[in-house]
């Protein structure tokens, strides 16, 4: 008859194996699940160092890193969210005769100098097609307030014309950034009737006028 194992021998059995589950369920460096000892849910730059599912070569970690470290939903800019700049039209007016208009258009924008300031407005028709556009020659960060005390950036109002269009036509007023594009808010209306926003023209609406001339030739200050 086999004899009775002691009950120290029976730890020691159970002891071993626990051990060696635990070893081979931890992550190694470098290994799978991690890189370079490091893994995230929001990528290296900026993510926690907790342990995560996917990993890039570099160490980032995260859903949707990438090559360069940065993951999550981090913004080019490096903050969560990050909105590009805007240039609202806020107010727009006219005057002059069928064909031979003045337009008076109120811009409030988030320019800092000329690496990031709004550099055009423009009047297009329902199509998206370019009907006028107004160069604006240098940022106008000196402007804040000066038009709306209370609006945030810098708000300032600049003429442009003649703006070949009938008094009864209904056209689109909107501004351009230099970086960002088409971001803000858009008004439309006619000479008769006035102008009102429109909030549904987008960003991509007839985004590929952007390359029609005239186009700006460099930015003063």
């Amino acid at each position: 008859m086999a004899r009775p194992r002691s009950t120290a021998f029976v730890a020691l059995v159970a002891w071993t194996a626990f051990a060696s589950a635990c070893s081979s369920s931890s992550p190694a460096v470098n290994g799978a699940g991690t890189a370079n000892g490091y893994a995230g849910t929001a990528g290296s730059a900026g993510g926690s160092v907790t342990g995560g599912t996917a990993s890039t070569v570099d160490g980032s970690g995260g859903a949707a890193s990438t090559a360069d470290g940065s993951g999550g939903t981090m913004s080019d800019a490096g903050a969560p969210g990050a909105e590009p700049p805007y240039a609202n039209v806020t107010a727009v007016a006219a005057d002059g005769t069928d064909g031979d208009y003045t337009f008076n258009v109120t811009v409030e924008s988030a320019d800092i100098d000329c690496s990031q300031y709004a550099d055009w407005w423009e009047v297009l028709g329902e199509d998206g097609s370019l009907i006028y556009r107004r160069i604006l020659e240098h940022s106008h960060t000196d402007a804040n307030g000066t038009s709306d005390p209370d609006a945030p950036g810098n708000t300032f109002t600049r003429s442009g014309g003649p703006v070949p269009v009938a008094s009864s036509d209904v056209v689109l007023v909107r501004a351009h950034m230099s970086v960002g594009g088409y971001n803000g808010e858009v008004m439309r209306g006619t000479v008769d009737g006035g102008f009102t926003n429109a909030p549904d023209i987008d960003a991509d609406f007839a985004a590929g006028v952007a390359n029609e001339d005239p186009q700006p030739d460099g930015c003063e200050f």
